[in-house]
């Protein structure tokens, strides 16, 4: 009869928790609609030769007439599109912007879409990138390296979640009209907990597509797991290029207040989401805790060089007020034996 050898101790890994796989499977198999019919978006995702097509090729592109009319059927999409375009704002295709990008100017803004994505990404995009725009004209749309470093870190993250938050939400009014594709791609994207998150508020109280919970539960979810990952490196990279003297600037705003957050919660045709009571308030810490290793540690070091390079200024202010200061004591000694007043 076959034994075990004594080197045979049993699996090498452990093995791992599937609890959190099981409900997603379960949540994508039994929900009220199948998520799995999003399959298209998933391969779409895998297909590396519709991202990196060839130059040269004759490509139909998605009209952008055609996106813009999908968004005004949304009222949130519709106020924040008729806003642009009503400030003057350009939207164009650009191949060379790897996604989507907004550029605020004094004549006319403009945003330029990768036209190489899928439909449903085209409106998720440019619905983010109207967002921006509005925040720009509201005056919400401040730049995070105006402020110290932990608080560039805040402002950058709740832009980011604001933003992908309204596109959400946006997604949301399109799929009750019919137009469901914004949403289909968002659910099969790595960002499906947040969507999950507003999804569950929205079923459950329709009131909270207005009020704000809605909203602001899709906004929290966005702050857990990994997802401001990618963006506190993005913030923290800019930091140390210092390629506008962050490193060495004077002490800058030293917090993000509470008019900032309003400012940047305020939503057209809704409630402040931002301003709910009985909520957490946005500038608390917990949403500017970076769990990242590599992160906190370039965090850390630029918050280091910062107050080094402060109190090295510091120091040298204070030697040439102290060197201003020094008495010429024979000089003084001479007056004070012209005047006979009596010297040192």
């Amino acid at each position: 009869m076959d034994k075990k050898s004594d080197c045979d101790t049993g699996p090498s890994t452990k093995k791992p928790k599937v609890g959190r796989f099981k409900d997603t499977s379960q949540r994508l198999r039994q929900g009220k609609e199948n998520h799995l019919g999003h399959r298209a978006s998933l391969d779409w995702r895998q297909d590396h030769s519709r991202v990196c097509e060839p130059f040269g090729d004759v490509v139909d592109y998605i009209a952008l007439e055609d996106i813009k009319a999908a968004i005004l059927k949304s009222r949130t999409g519709e106020a924040l599109l008729r806003d642009a375009l009503a400030q003057g704002l350009k939207i164009f295709y650009d191949p060379q912007t790897p996604q989507s990008q907004f550029y605020p100017r004094k004549e006319a803004s403009v945003i330029t879409l990768n036209p190489h994505r899928p439909r449903g990404d085209l409106l998720n995009m440019l619905v983010r990138e109207l967002r921006r725009a509005w925040q720009h004209y509201q005056g919400a749309l401040v730049n995070p390296m105006h402020f110290e470093p932990d608080d560039a870190v805040l402002v950058n993250r709740a832009q980011q979640a604001d933003a992908f938050m309204v596109s959400v939400k946006v997604a949301w009014e399109l799929k009750l009209v019919g137009e469901s594709e914004a949403w289909d791609f968002m659910v099969g994207s790595p960002m499906a907990a947040v969507i999950h998150a507003f999804e569950v508020h929205a079923q459950q109280d329709f009131r909270s597509l207005n009020n704000g919970e809605a909203a602001r539960a899709a906004y929290d979810k966005f702050f857990e797991g990994s997802c401001t990952k990618a963006h506190d490196k993005r913030i923290i990279h800019q930091m140390l290029l210092d390629d506008l003297g962050y490193m060495k600037a004077a002490k800058k705003d030293t917090k993000a207040g509470a008019e900032l957050f309003r400012k940047l919660g305020a939503l057209p045709n809704s409630s402040n989401y931002l301003s709910i009571r009985n909520k957490k308030a946005p500038t608390d810490m917990c949403y500017a805790t970076v769990e990242d290793r590599s992160n906190a540690n370039f965090l850390w070091f630029i918050k280091f060089e910062r107050s080094f390079q402060e109190k090295e200024m510091q120091m040298l202010q204070e030697s040439v007020r102290v060197s201003a200061e020094i008495v010429d004591f024979a000089a003084w000694s001479t007056c004070a034996h012209r005047s006979g007043k009596p010297g040192l």
